[in-house]
């Protein structure tokens, strides 16, 4: 018997409730290529193989690999590998990325994935606290350093909420799974600096603009750019960061940087 192993945080999928909801929610296109992380026992593996030719799957775990190759399907391809020790040039090649992500790396995974151009759409299951960020509006607790890293790519939304008793062993908190859809609305090149404001923008969080970006922007600054400095990082939208990171790295027109 095959048990779930902390080391790898490994909850499988068992509800075929849930895992029928989330076929109904993924869009399949037999023109785009299909990556599953994390499909552990293959529970919605099996499902996914039925509207999908070819599929690919990234596992660690030696132990699911080889309940993985008992799915008589020759359109499926299973690599044994940690997803983090990836680069970009293997994910180069899918457009649609599934997963039930172990909840610990699902940030760092997120991270990874986000400049690849040629993903569109992602599909995966968080934690709840996570769902929340990634799907958080502005001016709320939960608009954060993920929400506006991730926003700056794609955009979000929460498809289904899902009770820990859906999952063997059950997990200690509860799950959304997550539809993140590309939107190519910013410019890439000006990410590296967008993501250095986000940061310090939200550095203390229960600091105000002003304190936390007191390297970086004056009283004057705030004036141009007709920000409120007494506001809070979780109070500005992707377009707002934007706006700083123009005046602050790009117009030529201020040379106090």
């Amino acid at each position: 018997m095959v048990i779930a192993k902390k080391k790898f945080g490994q909850n499988f999928l068992v509800d075929h409730n849930v895992i029928n909801q989330i076929i109904s929610e993924i869009k399949f296109d037999p023109s785009k290529t299909f990556l599953e992380i994390g499909p552990g026992k293959g529970a919605l593996t099996r499902e996914l193989i039925k509207k999908i030719n070819p599929l690919t799957l990234i596992e660690i775990d030696a132990d699911m690999i080889n309940i993985l190759k008992q799915i008589n399907s020759k359109n499926l391809e299973i690599i044994q590998i940690d997803v983090l020790k990836l680069d970009e040039h293997f994910f180069n090649k899918f457009n649609i990325v599934i997963g039930n992500l172990p909840y610990y790396i699902s940030s760092e995974i997120i991270f990874k994935l986000l400049p690849i151009k040629q993903i569109t759409h992602m599909y995966f299951m968080f934690q709840r606290e996570v769902a929340d960020r990634l799907i958080a509006q502005i001016g709320t607790k939960d608009n954060s350093i993920l929400t506006n890293l991730v926003n700056f790519y794609f955009d979000t939304e929460k498809l289904i909420d899902v009770n820990p008793n859906a999952f063997e062993p059950a997990p200690k908190v509860k799950s959304s799974f997550i539809k993140l859809t590309r939107h190519n609305k910013y410019n890439e090149f000006v990410y590296e600096q967008y993501k250095k404001i986000v940061k310090a923008s939200f550095k203390f969080k229960r600091k105000n603009l002003k304190n936390n970006l007191k390297n970086i922007l004056s009283e004057k600054d705030f004036d141009s750019l007709q920000l409120d400095p007494t506001s809070r990082a979780e109070d500005l939208s992707v377009e707002d960061f934007l706006k700083i990171v123009n005046y602050v790295f790009i117009d030529d027109k201020k040379n106090s940087y």
